[in-house]
């Protein structure tokens, strides 16, 4: 029985600490849900197949292009290799050489972009480190054996290697990078016999 007030009292004061704690509630910034994707950087040098040439992403509408990069040096008809029209623009990047240049391939349909390709620019690379003068052996070893080989047809053996994660690679004769393209992978047999 001496017992009985001292365990009345325990449960009374595990009672009361219960009704303290506070509830949790749903703050506001939960209910809205996630915060908007960061837009990359116009400064951003990275080549992410299937995606991005720096702060180009494939599928980025013309008006967005135009905002970001500036306006193209040149323009060209053109077609995506499904045989739609297209439109081809040309930027010239401040740290490449002369003849360096983006070739940014806009679908005439819906006014996106569809494939990024880096002329002879060294700035732009790949995580792995691949970019413009890099070695044929650095390419395969980043990225392994191609799904498809194009040569050129000449004695000299240029050639392009293509990857499904959306990433075509044109090597010069002596093995070197001569460009990047970017690409939807799921294009790949359309991409490389266009090359």
């Amino acid at each position: 029985m001496k017992q009985l007030p001292c365990i009345l009292t325990a449960a009374l004061l595990l009672t009361l600490a219960a009704c303290a704690t506070p509830k949790k509630v749903e703050s506001d910034t939960q209910k809205a849900g996630p915060p908007p994707v960061a837009e990359v950087s116009v400064r951003d040098k990275f080549v992410i197949p299937g995606e991005r040439a720096g702060p180009i992403l494939l599928g980025m509408t013309l008006r967005k292009l135009v905002e970001v990069v500036g306006e193209p040096v040149s323009s060209s008809v053109a077609r995506i290799p499904s045989g739609r029209s297209a439109l081809l623009y040309r930027y010239a990047d401040p740290e490449a050489s002369p003849d360096g240049a983006i070739l940014v391939m806009v679908k005439e349909a819906n006014q996106t972009a569809y494939s990024i390709q880096l002329e002879r620019i060294e700035s732009f690379q790949t995580r792995e480190g691949v970019r413009y003068g890099s070695s044929e052996a650095l390419v395969r070893a980043s990225f392994g054996k191609p799904q498809s080989i194009q040569e050129s047809g000449a004695s000299e053996i240029p050639r392009a290697y293509c990857y499904l994660s959306g990433l075509a690679v044109r090597l010069n004769a002596m093995g070197h990078v001569e460009s990047l393209t970017v690409f939807p992978g799921s294009d790949l047999r359309k991409i490389c016999k266009a090359q």
